[in-house]
């Protein structure tokens, strides 16, 4: 499975690729899961939504394709709440409460682990992974 998804993801980590890597991921977890790996697959796909609430927040502008641009041209890194370590840390914690936590943090392991991959890939590391980091280096 890994040469497959190494030979898929070419430049930018795009939301397909997250789609068909969550899909194979949600397929190979059915049996252990069952239906709960819709909430991995779809929680994989809806990380990226920090992207978008920051663009909005930072330009004051819902133009979602100027949005998209934006962050495939942005050289200077960012910071997006749901691509932390907070973020999984919180996950982690109410997951030893709540199923839906859990299945969750699946989803947004895999989608960190996709970007990861591309972020040392392409040698750029485009987000902060940290609230606490990016709070020090102002």
């Amino acid at each position: 499975m890994l040469a497959i998804t190494q030979r898929l993801i070419l430049n930018k980590m795009l939301i397909q690729y997250h789609f068909l890597v969550g899909l194979i991921v949600s397929f190979l977890l059915y049996p252990v899961y069952g239906i709960n790996v819709l909430i991995i697959f779809f929680v994989n796909l809806l990380v990226d939504v920090d992207h978008y609430i920051f663009y909005i927040f930072k330009f004051k502008s819902f133009n979602m394709i100027k949005a998209h641009n934006y962050f495939f041209n942005e050289e200077r890194p960012f910071l997006l709440f749901f691509h932390t370590v907070e973020f999984l840390l919180v996950l982690l914690f109410f997951s030893f409460y709540f199923k839906l936590a859990f299945f969750a943090l699946i989803g947004v392991v895999i989608h960190l682990l996709l970007d990861t991959y591309e972020e040392l890939r392409e040698k750029y590391i485009g987000r902060f992974p940290s609230i606490v980091w990016w709070y020090l280096r102002k």
